[in-house]
């Protein structure tokens, strides 16, 4: 445990108290009677509080417990059950309050939140009566999947959406990163009350949930209020997603797909490795996307001689994603002309690889980067958010800055190389004749 980010532990309040290195802030973390992980960021000054309750439950966990199959989209499927109770849907309690509510379901998790100036008290005892119980009648499940068929039909016409879906495809044989958050209108037509349950006290038990608020907020009535709404006695368990073993390989070199669009859509994908342990896993995301950002960002080696000739325009975009299991780069663009720009971007990458970087790009994306991280901390959602990232990944706050002091240019030029080595897909949307 390192002693740049634990100060000491708050014996009488039960929290460990951590601090972040480059700004000595200090957050709260403390494991309610219940079992469910609690941190806090008291900022002074503040009005508005933000809180957020997270299930590491996500469409890429496939199976309950005891091996039965689930239907693909039933965690975000789970994500609209969990707003209606008996009494209507949440989403108005809160309105009634003034808090705004949203809730969103990723590949390894769900999270519920709100945002408030006022009663956070009583919007953080609906936020955790909210997680705590599941409403299954079957004409509501009927009524979802109508609403969720919709959804799903706007995604089916969505140019990015589509495209970033059917590169993990074309990456990914067996991995369930490949299948879409929100499945299809067919995988979701079996979800029925039963399995619906199962999935909830499975997933939705205090062990394996985690609670973020930062703000105006006491650390010790948060905890309080937690062990008071949801009990003293611990229940389930923590969910342990087991990795899947990936073959090397893509599983396509090219998918296309025709949408009513105006311009090509053009998306390379390179299979990274992803790191091993916690702090692997953090240094191998952090070159990755340091990486991106020094070809990819604005006048990066890579974007603006493609943007000088014409072959791109402001849609250029990259980013790097990984997880225990996966890991991947992304570059994404809408095009004119599709085959030139392909030839184009991969000889640009050799010649990156080949060329190397140079300590002048290296210092000046790990300053933007720590610039980056320095701006969590100017609002209580991103404060929030940057305390769900490290429970959820088991580190600590001076993790992300760790490894960002580590990233050298010898460590970079090495990831580039295999990043450019790696087996490679494309996924290319079309516009439809």
């Amino acid at each position: 445990m390192s002693s740049t980010t634990i100060a000491r532990r708050s014996k009488a309040a039960g929290f460990d108290r951590l601090r972040e290195p480059l700004t000595g802030r200090e957050v709260f973390r403390a494991r309610a009677a219940c079992g469910v992980e609690v941190w806090v960021a008291p900022m002074p000054g503040y009005r508005r509080c933000y809180a957020m309750m997270t299930t590491r439950y996500g469409s890429m966990d496939t199976h309950l417990p005891d091996g039965t199959r689930l239907p693909d989209g039933i965690a975000h499927f789970l994500e609209h059950k969990m707003f209606q109770t008996p009494e209507g849907d949440v989403f108005d309690l809160y309105a009634k309050r003034g808090a705004s509510a949203n809730a969103f379901t990723t590949f390894t998790h769900t999270s519920y939140l709100f945002s408030s100036t006022s009663r956070f008290e009583e919007n953080l005892d609906t936020l955790l009566e909210t997680m705590d119980d599941i409403t299954t009648d079957e004409v509501g499940i009927a009524r979802e999947k109508g609403i969720i068929g919709q959804e799903l039909a706007m995604y089916d016409d969505d140019p990015g959406w589509r495209g970033y879906f059917n590169l993990l495809q074309a990456l990914y044989r067996r991995h369930p990163v490949r299948i879409d958050i929100g499945g299809t209108s067919e995988t979701i037509a079996p979800i029925d009350a039963d399995i619906l349950e199962r999935a909830h006290a499975a997933y939705y038990n205090p062990r394996n949930m985690v609670l973020t608020a930062a703000g105006a907020v006491d650390p010790a009535a948060v905890l309080a209020q937690v062990d008071a709404t949801l009990g003293t006695r611990g229940r389930g368990r923590r969910h342990r997603r087991r990795a899947t073993a990936e073959p090397r390989g893509v599983a396509r070199r090219e998918l296309s797909e025709s949408l009513s669009i105006s311009r090509p859509h053009a998306l390379l994908g390179l299979k990274d490795r992803p790191g091993r342990g916690v702090r692997g896993r953090i240094r191998r995301r952090i070159q990755g996307s340091m990486l991106m950002e020094i070809l990819f960002g604005d006048g990066g080696r890579i974007q603006a001689p493609l943007y000088r000739s014409g072959l791109v325009d402001d849609t250029l975009s990259a980013g790097y994603e990984a997880e225990t299991d996966y890991a991947f780069a992304l570059v994404s663009a809408e095009v004119d002309q599709v085959d030139p720009y392909r030839r184009a971007l991969l000889k640009a990458l050799r010649a990156a690889a080949k060329d190397g970087l140079t300590d002048e790009e290296v210092e000046r994306c790990r300053r933007r980067f720590l610039g980056r991280h320095l701006r969590v901390f100017n609002g209580p959602e991103p404060c929030a958010h940057w305390m769900l990232a490290l429970a959820l990944e088991g580190a600590e706050p001076g993790a992300l800055v760790e490894s960002l002091r580590g990233a050298t240019r010898a460590a970079l030029q090495r990831h580039l190389r295999e990043l450019v080595a790696a087996p490679c897909a494309w996924s290319i949307v079309t516009p439809r004749e």
